[in-house]
């Protein structure tokens, strides 16, 4: 079974919630917690304090680089 959307309809609804008074409006998002892992087998779980410590420590290492 094909689901296709119609064209127009998008359009239509986006058109009556400005003519209703709607605005669009940038949205702010929080930056994502320090501590969490981004990759797919480390998702959600946080750092352990090792982790934390050789992140910090090769962070310091960058900066102290860039100064130089």
């Amino acid at each position: 079974m094909k689901h296709v959307p119609k064209p127009t309809t998008d359009e239509d609804l986006i058109k009556a919630f400005l003519d209703k008074g709607g605005e669009v409006k940038k949205g702010k998002t929080k930056p994502m917690p320090e501590g969490l892992g981004l990759s797919n087998n480390q998702w959600g779980n946080t750092l352990t304090r090792e982790e934390k410590a050789a992140k910090k420590a090769l962070e310091e290492a960058r900066k102290g680089e860039v100064k130089k």
